[in-house]
């Protein structure tokens, strides 16, 4: 009869444990988007101030290609479209062949 009451005891427990681990999951997932967020508004401010030079450069230093671009572009469309297209038309003119790649890659971005 003990056995049945610790075991209960225990379930219980585990049950409480469960459900403070659900709810720190779903704190965290919550701040984790509130991040992400944050990280996307100021990407889209920092692309729409990139110059020719600025990308010319990122791009010298292997810090802009293709891989790059399309993991900001997944991120930032469609929310942030105009500050995305304000990037591309700069890249066109520093590398039309990466700007042409991602334009067939997101459709949605063609002129």
């Amino acid at each position: 009869m003990e056995d049945c009451g610790k075991r209960s005891v225990d379930n219980s427990k585990e049950s409480e444990q469960q459900e403070t681990g659900r709810a720190d999951l779903n704190e965290e997932d919550f701040h984790l988007k509130i991040l992400k967020d944050i990280c996307c508004e100021l990407l889209s401010n920092m692309l729409q101030e990139l110059t020719k030079e600025n990308t010319l450069e990122g791009l010298h230093q292997g810090y802009l290609n293709e891989q790059t671009c399309s993991c900001a572009f997944q991120n930032l469309l469609p929310l942030y479209f105009a500050s995305v297209e304000s990037f591309l038309e700069v890249l066109r003119e520093a590398d039309q062949t990466l700007a042409g790649h991602l334009e067939k890659r997101f459709p949605s971005l063609k002129v």
